[in-house]
């Protein structure tokens, strides 16, 4: 007969719907501040409806409104970083000691709460291993760390006997997905914490481009790369529920891997086709998720801030208001919709104000470049000398540019935010038949400039579209390489004009 785990019995009573969490520690002040992440909120964040009492070296927390079993991490920090994952369960007392650097958990299911803990001792951590200039063999390594992970589960739950279901359900899809995000968001930033480095989730197209400029013969395939995964990785409400991983993967992996890469990232067009994805492959709470994460995600980019998207994204939340019920999704709306009330498409003046050098070494603003072409519409085109895209685009786009140069009275900016001045300099003497003293500029600090900020610029290119009267018309606009949707937005500017 099969064991029952306590995780997974039955019982008749009514639901407490309360968690106790009690615990010792050596680190007091730890005590202080620690958290218990709940992952059905929009973004996994603190759980809210609590109470909590620490007295000396003891505490006692009641957690309100657990409605059903939850695996949650439980993370603090003082005199080291503790974290764990515990179950959830309704009605359930869980004991924590932070002893000696580490967290342990006491009690009826402490050998299950106590897996993540082990694991992370006794098998590689991603962010100790991280990007080093080779995708590929980044790629190697992070597989080979995922495989150590999952022989660790196995033999954890053959060790222990664990029966539950759910219990090795949960850790399988959480390592997968810790998996996943190590591909998706290759670990390059140093985060300044133990050594660890960590991923931008929007760094790995950054990633291969640098190394396609630095090899022309490169070959990085996607497919390989992810291992040809399905969309019903993306399917499990309970990974959604109960791993971080999982929420974060879902977007990027939508944006960067199932869609087809024409249309730029967080671009009108390509906003449009996640739309679509979204709402024919995922149904009920994966579908309300996926769509207020992209909202969210593209409105940190800029998304909205521009004529020729704000009612797209004021519309599309609407569509959604009767689906996004719980209130962290309401919330996050909310606030989406202000900002977007108080927006005036203009460039801030810090950004207008930014400092650029020309082929020339003269330094100049932005408000001067504007300022000697007021009855123009104007394109900035963010580039850099080690970005493949950006290169292409100056060496064959020229006749279409010139084109609508002349038909729709465009202007083309060339801005650089790189580091390497004598490399700009020289990429600008090679394409000299386009790039020239009055419109093209090097960024004075570059990524770090109050223009880079003020339009969030990590990825590149970047097209921005200004119209005559310098209203931001588009923030983030296709790639000119798709001519026809480029000369259409272009031609509806010039006829408004």
């Amino acid at each position: 007969m099969k064991a029952i785990s306590i995780i997974e019995k039955k019982d008749d009573s009514p639901k407490l719907n309360k968690v106790v969490i009690t615990g010792t520690t050596d680190d007091i002040p730890a005590f202080k501040v620690l958290n218990i992440i709940n992952n059905t909120y929009l973004f996994g964040r603190p759980h809210l409806d609590f109470t909590k009492e620490t007295i000396s070296d003891s505490i006692h927390i009641v957690l309100n409104s657990i409605e059903k079993p939850l695996f949650s991490q439980i993370i603090t920090a003082s005199k080291a970083f503790y974290q764990g994952y515990a179950f959830l369960i309704p009605g359930d007392t869980i004991s924590i000691k932070i002893k000696d650097g580490a967290m342990k958990f006491l009690g009826k299911n402490a050998i299950k709460n106590n897996f993540w803990s082990e694991m992370d001792k006794y098998t590689p951590a991603y962010g100790k291993n991280p990007y080093l200039g080779n995708i590929n063999l980044y790629k190697k390594n992070v597989a080979s760390i995922y495989n150590k992970k999952v022989a660790f589960l196995d033999q954890y739950v053959k060790d222990n006997n664990i029966q539950s279901e759910l219990f090795i359900n949960t850790f399988k899809t959480h390592i997968k997905q810790e998996y996943l995000a190590a591909l998706v968001s290759p670990k390059n930033l140093k985060s300044g914490f133990n050594d660890i480095y960590v991923g931008d989730i929007d760094g790995l197209m950054p990633i291969i481009q640098k190394e396609a400029a630095k090899d022309s013969e490169l070959i990085i395939d996607l497919p390989n790369y992810f291992g040809n995964i399905s969309i019903e990785e993306f399917k499990n409400v309970n990974g959604l529920y109960n791993s971080v991983y999982f929420k974060d993967n879902i977007n990027p992996y939508i944006r960067y891997y199932f869609l087809d890469s024409k249309y730029l990232a967080y671009s009108k067009e390509k906003f449009l086709a996640e739309k679509e994805f979204i709402q024919n492959n995922f149904e009920g709470e994966i579908e309300n998720y996926a769509m207020a994460r992209m909202f969210r995600d593209y409105h940190l980019k800029g998304f909205g801030k521009s004529m020729n998207t704000i009612e797209l994204l004021k519309k599309s939340i609407d569509e959604y208001e009767d689906k996004f019920t719980k209130p962290s999704y309401i919330e996050f709306m909310n606030d989406i919709k202000e900002d977007l009330k108080s927006y005036n498409f203009e460039i801030s003046e810090s950004a207008i104000n930014s400092k650029f050098i020309n082929m020339n070494g003269d330094t100049l603003s932005l408000m001067k470049i504007f300022a000697r072409s007021k009855n123009r519409i104007k394109v900035i085109d963010f580039w850099a000398t080690w970005c493949p895209p950006c290169i292409k685009q100056i060496k064959e786009g020229k006749p279409f540019k010139d084109r609508l140069q002349v038909e729709n009275n465009v202007e083309w900016i060339y801005i650089s935010p790189e580091k390497d001045y004598g490399k700009w300099l020289e990429t600008n003497k090679k394409f000299e038949h386009v790039l020239n003293f009055n419109n093209s500029f090097f960024l004075l600090k570059g990524f770090k400039s109050a223009l880079s900020s003020s339009f969030n610029i990590k990825e590149i290119p970047r097209y921005i579209i200004f119209n005559k009267n310098n209203k931001i018309v588009l923030n983030s606009a296709p790639s000119p390489y798709d001519k026809e949707t480029f000369e259409g937005i272009i031609d509806k500017i010039y006829d408004k004009n």
